[in-house]
């Protein structure tokens, strides 16, 4: 598959599956506070997303799970390839992940089980989706998910993980 098209189809699932949600949770009844679709408070937010860029930082230092920075994969692609990459990667992926995690499973959890037991459970199954990494990979994206999930019961909205997620795979795809 030539890279426009690999990175149109990563970015056509992205999309379609953050518009599918978003699409079910409008015809769910539910109000979409429920899903987390609320603005969150500014300093929580922000308190989180430097916790979360601290942790991302030092992960890597210690285990460079990133890899070597190489710039020429992105330099030989075509433009519209890694801008479309970038959307899949960076924006929607992001996006739809964290709709189904800390919006749908997590306000369906909260419901039932204590908040520790939600955000571990969301944490873990988020996790468990990345089984292509290597295991102390996946070990870090689980506390990965624990921040997130705590980010998503501390502000009440799933947009503060969402743009902490985004934030992190920004960084991991360069």
């Amino acid at each position: 598959m030539q890279p426009i098209e690999s990175a149109a189809l990563k970015a056509g699932i992205s999309i379609a599956g953050t518009a599918l949600i978003l699409f079910r949770m409008k015809r769910s009844g539910k109000p979409l506070a429920w899903f987390g679709l609320a603005v969150p408070p500014l300093v929580p937010t922000i308190g989180f997303l430097a916790v979360y860029l601290a942790w991302m930082l030092g992960t890597d230092l210690l285990t460079h799970w990133r890899g070597p920075w190489d710039f020429r994969p992105w330099q030989q692609a075509p433009l519209l390839a890694s801008a479309l990459r970038v959307m899949a990667v960076c924006i929607f992926g992001p996006i739809v992940e964290e709709l189904v995690f800390r919006g749908v499973a997590f306000s369906w959890l909260a419901e039932r089980v204590h908040i520790g037991l939600t955000i571990g459970v969301t944490a873990l199954s988020w996790s468990l989706l990345h089984y292509d990494y290597a295991w102390w990979v996946i070990a870090i994206i689980f506390v990965d998910g624990l921040i997130l999930g705590l980010a998503r019961w501390r502000t009440r909205s799933v947009i503060a993980p969402a743009a902490m997620h985004m934030a992190y795979n920004l960084y991991a795809i360069w």
